[in-house]
């Protein structure tokens, strides 16, 4: 287990500096850099906090001696008593690699396995509370919706964007905001509300091309990533910019080929949505 926790630290160590260095070159990276490479460079540092890249690189294979110092070599020889008290003691007179955790019951555990133990918790428990919350999310908004099954402009944007996989259009009051939802069985809230037919295509095209490119799940995949770095504090800020990076490179491809009216119209449709 603290070897997986090792190259863990290892990945997370190398993804905090890469992060670091990002966010001091994003005023820079922002004005040179177009909205899709931006997040294709966040997506990459995902991928470097996750993959260990370095296990890859061979390296000549040297000579292993085995070093103990002396005071641990006695300490191990040196007979293990029960101990008297309930209390974890944690056990002096070696180096890290060599310490053990004395528990109640007589087990005994390395202090190093004891903090990846910890980490993997956490890990699990961060997964569980997220997608706890986003079931009970999606449940509630999910209650009071109402399914729409013909809608022209939806089937339009569709066609526009030659998605064949069919794709379900709910109606929520609970919803202020279109979005869309579900990795496997995807779904486009929208709000109870009048919307010109116009500036429906627009929300359409924004989140059918949230769906055409996979953007559900690069977020659940940057979801997981911080899960698994639960202690970077950096790994927070890492999805923060990358949420941020996909919305504005979907805004650009959205907009790329629209006349100079349409792109008025669909900043205007976006902004309105919003307030």
């Amino acid at each position: 287990m603290f070897e997986l926790f090792k190259t863990v630290l290892t990945l997370s160590l190398f993804g905090f500096g890469l992060t670091a260095l990002l966010l001091c070159l994003k005023p820079v990276t922002a004005k040179k850099l177009p909205a899709k490479w931006q997040y294709f460079v966040w997506i990459a540092v995902l991928l470097s906090m996750i993959i260990p890249v370095y296990k890859l690189i061979p390296r000549k294979e040297a000579r292993k001696i085995p070093l103990i110092p002396q005071n641990a070599a006695a300490w191990q020889e040196a007979p293990q008593e029960a101990p008297e008290t309930p209390e974890t003691v944690i056990i002096e007179g070696a180096p890290m690699e060599y310490r053990e955790v004395s528990l109640k019951s007589g087990l005994q555990i390395r202090l190093l396995d004891l903090l990846a133990y910890i980490w993997l918790f956490g890990s699990c428990l961060f997964m569980l509370v997220v997608i706890s919350s986003y079931a009970v999310y999606i449940i509630r908004k999910r209650k009071k919706a109402v399914k729409l099954t013909d809608n022209a402009v939806f089937d339009f944007v569709k066609k526009e964007l030659n998605i064949k996989r069919h794709i379900k259009i709910r109606m929520s009051p609970e919803v202020h905001s279109p979005m869309l939802v579900g990795v496997f069985f995807p779904a486009v809230y929208i709000p109870c509300r009048e919307i010109p037919d116009e500036n429906m295509r627009m929300v359409f095209l924004h989140e059918l091309t949230h769906y055409k490119r996979c953007d559900l799940l690069i977020k659940w995949f940057s979801v997981f990533v911080n899960a698994v770095h639960w202690f970077n504090p950096l790994a927070y800020l890492l999805c923060a910019n990358i949420s941020e990076a996909c919305e504005v490179s979907c805004d650009m491809a959205v907009t790329k080929n629209m006349s100079d009216a349409e792109q008025k119209i669909y900043m205007k449709t976006i902004l309105d949505l919003v307030e």
